[in-house]
């Protein structure tokens, strides 16, 4: 006989399901019967296929959210690398390897550049090694005939940085924008551990000296075409779709970032989807710390997959964005966030992780509101922990559907993640509250993983009649993931 899995009171057989009961007397234990047979048409817990890789690219795409539509396409949404803020001419290629130059004392590093259109500002990435006391005065001059003759003449601007932070965008700007000449930035006066960014490569139009010498390579440096804070932000949100089941997919689009100036602007990722009453509503997480924790859960809707996407912002859509579960515990830990949405008989069950304390133990939280109300983010009401993963080392997020054919909850979320013995737990519950560990799914997965989600509807049900599947990160390499793609089986 082909015993699938063990689950966790229950043994799955050809179809069959068993529930048992041990006793126990006296030191010692015997087996009853079982009190119950139920015959169900697909497994409880799915088998999972031979899969194939749908994302190499070199930094990552994790977290999926997965709609399989009506017609057979598939949606999918994964966190993506950030970007820079604002309209910007780049004086080097993003691919080309970097490395940071230090600038000793009496040391200048600049760089001469054309504008080809007026631009708001120049800036210029300068590493410190995470010193407190690094200093650096940038100053931007109209070119001349050489360099010498350049800095000899009177600077456009000239800017101290005092004690700057590390890999902080130097900045000169000009609310009336620059003209279109050619001009030389200048980094001087370093102390500290101050330094700059280099990229390989060349850029026609762009010298680079160090000390008044010419160099090879480019210093990390751009033009700000309009009035922007020229930031970095850390996570976006990449869509792609599939017309045969995974095998291809169009390119990328990056449908959703953060707002600048706004209580989001630092991230936005770990989208959770769904579709309901003919909106997308994506949730994510960001933050307003830089360190990455104290983190919030958002939302924002939109009548297409790939947006626009209007953010909810405290009553009602579009705007500043406000969370719509606010962390409240210390603000060292993670927070909440990574968030994913199941509709049932009208109801909207809103999950998100929960971690609040030094053992790193991530819990699922619940909020249920109304899918009928418009601005149901308003109306969620809190029901408390029901996951508590806190016994199993490596847990991360749940991606959680609800199974028709069973009348069940289930969750998925990676275990041991990133390391060699990785693998996925799956829970189970009737209500959508009271959760019980249900089977370990280990065949056929890819070691490191984390991060996994798997397909339903838009409103997050699973059909087993249908083919479904299951997604990861996985690799050795921090951030340089690729992206595993499973089909699953639910036949017995």
């Amino acid at each position: 006989m082909d015993i699938g899995i063990m689950k966790y009171g229950k043994l799955i057989m050809a179809g069959v399901t068993i529930v048992w009961l041990v006793a126990c007397k006296n030191g010692s234990s015997s087996v009853k019967a079982p009190r119950q047979v139920v015959t169900a048409k697909y497994a409880e817990v799915p088998g999972v296929k031979t899969g194939w890789d749908i994302y190499t690219g070199g930094v990552y795409r994790y977290g999926p959210s997965i709609i399989l539509n009506s017609d057979g396409s598939i949606d999918a949404w994964f966190a993506a690398p950030g970007d820079i803020f604002g309209d910007k001419v780049k004086n080097f290629n993003d691919l080309d390897p970097q490395v940071a130059i230090s600038l000793s004392t009496s040391f200048t590093a600049a760089q001469k550049f054309s504008a080809t259109e007026p631009f708001y500002a120049i800036q210029v990435v300068c590493p410190n090694w995470a010193s407190t006391n690094s200093s650096l005065t940038l100053s931007l001059y109209q070119w001349k005939s050489d360099y010498n003759s350049t800095v000899s003449s009177p600077a456009i601007s000239s800017v101290p940085f005092v004690n700057y932070n590390d890999n902080q965008n130097l900045s000169i700007s000009n609310e009336n924008k620059f003209p279109v000449v050619d001009y030389l930035w200048v980094l001087s006066n370093p102390s500290g551990s101050a330094g700059v960014w280099k990229k390989s490569g060349i850029i026609n139009g762009v010298t680079n000296y160090l000390n008044g010498e010419i160099v090879t390579g480019n210093y990390t440096a751009w033009m700000l075409i309009s009035k922007s804070s020229g930031n970095a932000y850390w996570d976006q949100v990449a869509y792609r779709r599939s017309v045969d089941n995974g095998v291809t997919w169009s390119d990328d689009q990056m449908v959703l970032k953060p707002t600048e100036y706004s209580r989001d602007q630092l991230s936005v990722c770990d989208p959770g989807v769904a579709k309901w009453g003919g909106f997308y509503y994506l949730g994510y997480t960001s933050t307003e710390d830089v360190r990455g924790t104290n983190n919030q859960v958002y939302v924002c809707r939109s009548l297409s997959p790939a947006g626009p996407w209007e953010k909810w912002n405290g009553t009602g859509w579009g705007g500043a964005p406000q969370p719509v579960i606010a962390y409240t515990d210390s603000p060292d830990f993670f927070g909440a966030g990574e968030p994913c949405m199941v509709v049932k008989n009208d109801t909207l069950f809103f999950y998100y992780s929960w971690n609040a304390d030094a053992a790193n133990a991530t819990t699922t939280r619940l909020s249920t509101a109304s899918a009928t109300e418009a601005n149901w983010p308003s109306k969620l009401k809190d029901r408390g922990t029901v996951i508590n993963k806190t016994g199993i080392p490596g847990a991360d997020h749940c991606d959680i559907k609800y199974r028709d054919d069973i009348q069940e909850f289930q969750a998925i979320h990676a275990a041991s993640r990133m390391t060699s013995a990785s693998y996925i737990v799956q829970w189970e519950a009737t209500d959508g509250i009271n959760f019980k560990k249900a089977a370990e799914i280990r065949d056929k997965l890819n070691p490191l993983l984390h991060n996994c989600g798997w397909s339903g509807d838009e409103t997050g049900h699973i059909n087993p009649e249908k083919q479904q599947f299951i997604s990861y990160a996985y690799g050795p390499t921090w951030a340089n993931w690729k992206t595993a793609w499973h089909p699953l089986n639910f036949n017995p």
